[in-house]
């Protein structure tokens, strides 16, 4: 395939203050659920960090002056990177590279870091968190849990760094441009993805109809109102994974969610949906599979859909068989949906066969 026809386009980081609604379209950190490339302004000096969806609204924390400093430790806005579009729309894409392949390979035009001045954000997989790099001195800073560490250049190898590459398209791409590349160069196919994809929305935004979203047991469930599709959805609130549900309204996507005592439906604000992988593409099937095979301690064929304790879950909610879907816990050992807008709860033997989304990796 040629390199890219349009010219590559701009970063997009949107102008935020802590505790506004969270932006659409922002960039993830890779194997994190809930984590944004972030920047911030300190005294000129520009800072890479984290930001992290809480209850629909911004937060973040950056590494500065031996401290990690978040909330109402940040003066002012930051700005959160969002991506809008394709490979094909904006001239490139975003990806997270290896720093010492970075390196290896410093000269190629076509794979240049996200920068701003010398500064660039670095992934620290060890401990799931984003620092500050600096290009010219090839150190590095992250602050994680009010411990703050400085990093040299052999310390950075293994750690991650975010390229814009303005020739190729992602590896999972299914554009038609992808694909024709893949057939004319008979290339090895992709390693199969093991990863859920979770795919960032707002309450009110249209529905997504194009895309393969996880539905409730695959199939309407029967609820006390009539048939519904529920689809999973994540939210955040504190910090803590919810799971709950999320619907079509008329075409805009609705949601509701149940967090301790407290029911969230509404204007949430951010939100997560979870989408099918096609099979080509994923290393895993999904299944619908009772509690009790869920909560199976040891080697299991089937492992749940997870963030922390928190798994999808469709509760029966009455003797009538009527259902709902919402979360799991898996180390509570409850269940609880969000019923007549009120937090409805199960625990015990009592939620053993409920349905859980569940996972199953290929066979190889």
């Amino acid at each position: 395939m040629d390199d890219i026809q349009v010219p590559p386009d701009e970063d997009t980081w949107t102008l935020q203050a802590i505790g506004t609604p969270f932006p659409k379209h922002p960039v993830k950190a890779p194997g994190q659920v809930n984590m944004y490339v972030a920047l911030w302004y300190k005294h000129g000096q520009p800072l890479m960090g984290k930001a992290w969806n809480d209850s629909g609204v911004v937060q973040c924390a950056f590494a500065y002056d031996n401290k990690e400093l978040k909330g109402s430790d940040i003066g002012g806005n930051i700005q959160v990177l969002t991506y809008k579009g394709d490979h094909m729309s904006k001239g490139f894409f975003y990806e997270w590279i290896k720093y010492s392949e970075y390196l290896a390979d410093g000269n190629n035009e076509c794979r240049v870091p996200l920068h701003c001045g010398t500064s660039a954000p670095i992934l620290w997989p060890d401990r799931g968190t984003l620092g500050t790099l600096n290009l010219d001195k090839r150190t590095a800073v992250i602050a994680i849990d009010q411990e703050f560490h400085n990093f040299t250049e052999t310390d950075l190898k293994d750690m991650l760094i975010l390229v814009r590459n303005t020739k190729d398209g992602p590896a999972q791409c299914r554009c038609s441009e992808c694909e024709l590349r893949r057939e004319l160069e008979k290339a090895t196919p992709p390693p199969l993805l093991m990863v859920n994809e979770w795919t960032d929305y707002r309450a009110g935004d249209t529905f997504p109809v194009s895309k393969r979203l996880i539905k409730a047991l695959n199939r309407p469930l029967n609820t006390k109102d009539g048939p519904q599709e529920q689809f999973v959805a994540l939210w955040y609130h504190f910090g803590n994974a919810v799971m709950g549900r999320a619907w079509s309204a008329d075409g805009k996507i609705a949601a509701a969610f149940a967090s301790k005592t407290k029911v969230f439906s509404g204007n949430v604000g951010s939100l997560q949906l979870l989408v099918q992988i096609p099979p080509a593409a994923a290393g895993f099937d999904y299944s619908w599979e009772p509690y009790r095979r869920a909560a199976l301690i040891g080697e299991k064929e089937w492992h749940p859909v997870h963030i922390a304790f928190a798994a999808p879950c469709v509760l029966i909610v009455d003797s009538e068989g009527h259902e709902c879907l919402g979360e799991a816990n898996l180390k509570e050992e409850y269940a609880q949906t969000v019923l007549d807008n009120k937090v409805f709860r199960l625990e015990g033997g009592a939620i053993a066969e409920f349905k859980v989304s569940m996972i199953a990796q290929h066979e190889i």
